[in-house]
């Protein structure tokens, strides 16, 4: 079945509407485009919240969908281009090395992250604090769990 863009766009928005909890701090989001290559679309909160991976996951869950998991290069890219549409640079991804330092996986699937493209000097493990993985401009960056910030969920169509 073929799906356009706008009817993916209804699909979700009706999930958000019958699927979500009812709250008054519910996130909002801003929506990117198709990527055809892993043929999803992408979600980026439009206020920073305190992150931790459970709950953003499971905020990404009640829109069908899981914390961003990069798979190449060209997404990482495609996803930055996204975030820089929007004026906005940094977001954490579904990324972390919780479970055993300098492997890093993704949490919602459990699988490795691929080789992607890291900022300068990362990732450094600063203060051995920095467990999770955001996207910034200019590449990937790990940084402690609990910190405010916009994040990524990914839709797969």
């Amino acid at each position: 079945m073929h799906l356009t863009f706008m009817s993916v766009l209804l699909i979700w928005l009706l999930r958000g509407v019958l699927g979500a909890p009812s709250n008054k701090d519910w996130p909002s989001y801003w929506a990117s485009k198709l990527f055809p290559k892993t043929n999803s679309i992408y979600f980026m909160s439009k206020k920073k919240s305190l992150f931790s991976l459970h709950r953003m996951n499971k905020l990404c869950k009640a829109i069908g969908g899981y914390l961003v998991e990069l798979d190449s290069r060209e997404e990482q890219k495609f996803v930055t281009g996204f975030m820089r549409a929007h004026d906005k640079y940094i977001a954490f991804t579904g990324g972390n090395d919780v479970m055993q330092e300098g492997t890093f996986v993704y949490y919602n699937s459990k699988t490795p992250m691929p080789a992607l493209k890291w900022r300068p000097s990362n990732p450094d493990n600063w203060n051995n604090d920095e467990d999770c993985v955001q996207i910034w401009w200019n590449g990937l960056n790990d940084i402690g769990c609990s910190r405010r910030s916009k994040y990524i969920c990914e839709i797969s169509l």
